[in-house]
């Protein structure tokens, strides 16, 4: 029977391998947002770095999806996560 640190420090190796597997998706996630300016700009539409309407409908849908879930965030902490992300977007190309 495992003790107490060898459960901790699964549950930690848990949670590495999830930080491993979040930044693979940011990653990919800030790859599209390159490639989407990068095709407006081929095409010679606007470059929309900023949209805060879809910005804010992203946001609502994942406040409803945690609504449901079985380990709900505060919505602030959803805000916070994503705007961090939306921000690194923008200015990071």
């Amino acid at each position: 029977m495992p003790n107490q640190a060898d459960t901790i420090e699964s549950m930690r190796s848990q949670i590495d391998a999830l930080d491993d597997e979040l930044f693979e998706i940011i990653r990919k996630r800030f790859n599209l947002t390159k490639r989407i300016m990068t095709e407006e700009h081929r095409m010679g539409l606007p470059t929309v770095v900023f949209s805060h309407e879809h910005e804010q409908e992203t946001l609502d849908r994942l406040k409803r999806l945690n609504e449901n879930s079985d380990c709900p965030m505060r919505g602030s902490h959803i805000g916070n996560i994503w705007q961090t992300i939306f921000t690194c977007a923008r200015i990071g190309w």
